[in-house]
């Protein structure tokens, strides 16, 4: 790039890959850091959230050699299973210690090769963490590879398309919950207000009748996919407005429902922040 269309090409660079520039110039590339590195730090926290799950999964795969034909066999070993969460999780906390952009590009594509594998791993396809975790990787791949771009052009960018990815998440959740189960609400009173010990549904269970608590399960299943098929189209609305509304969303989601939905939302809630986030000024820089 030339150095008429960059306004930093002239600008030496350490040892880090990053521009020697001006202090304000400086100040904006820190800030460029801080959002990559809330970002690695929700999705990281997505995934120590599930901490309980992966030593009891490796123990019953060591002992049970459960098999699949569906699944390739490298698909079904439980080391794979270890290499496939450990190795991001690693990146990432390195990430949040060391600046280096290469660590940064190789952390976001580790992450998202990472998670990847876990949504088709015989021992982890099914659970929706991963999922949302890999969408999020593939935001600080984009990112990671545009930190070359000027702040107040780089940012706006990464506003919308985390929305983006929150919208597609709720258009997810709610598509999935377009059946006369959920409809109904037989699937979330089967899951939660029969037996789930959680706070609320305990509360409900003590005040409530069986066909009064049967009845609050329909409004609240229909409730949540109404709710999740209007977030859906978050994306129409301005970023930040559409990232408090997300937040809020999600936090409801996870303090009456489950406190473990925390793996499948944390770095959805991270996006959410990138969002509403809005620096002091609008100094701009390249990495």
């Amino acid at each position: 790039m030339s150095s008429s269309s960059s306004p930093t090409a002239a600008y030496p660079k350490n040892a880090a890959g990053f521009v020697v520039a001006p202090q304000a110039e400086v100040t904006a590339v820190e800030k460029v850091v801080v959002v990559y590195r809330w970002i690695v730090i929700a999705t990281v926290m997505s995934l120590i959230w599930k901490a309980s799950y992966f030593p009891l999964a490796y123990g019953l795969y060591a002992q049970l050699q459960l098999v699949d034909s569906f699944f390739p066999s490298i698909m079904r070993s439980h080391e794979l299973l270890v290499l496939l969460i450990g190795l991001p999780v690693t990146l990432g906390l390195a990430t949040i210690v060391f600046s280096n952009r290469i660590l940064f590009r190789v952390q976001a594509i580790a992450m998202a090769l990472g998670m990847a594998g876990l949504c088709w791993h015989q021992g982890s396809y099914n659970d929706v963490t991963f999922l949302t975790c890999f969408w999020v990787s593939l935001w600080m791949i984009w990112f990671t590879f545009s930190m070359d771009q000027p702040i107040e052009q780089l940012l706006p960018k990464a506003r919308v398309s985390a929305i983006l990815i929150v919208s597609l998440m709720f258009l997810g959740g709610a598509v999935g919950k377009l059946t006369p189960g959920y409809w109904s609400g037989e699937v979330l009173y089967q899951i939660y207000f029969v037996d789930r010990d959680f706070w609320f549904f305990n509360l409900l269970r003590g005040y409530l009748e069986p066909s009064a608590l049967r009845s609050f399960a329909t409004g609240y299943s229909r409730m949540v996919i109404i709710t999740e098929s209007a977030c859906a189209f978050l994306w129409l609305l301005p970023p930040r407005v559409a990232g408090i509304l997300a937040l809020v969303t999600f936090s409801g989601i996870v303090v009456f429902s489950n406190f473990n939905l925390l793996s499948v939302m944390c770095c959805l809630l991270g996006l959410c922040g990138v969002a509403i986030y809005r620096p002091s000024d609008s100094t701009r820089t390249s990495l």
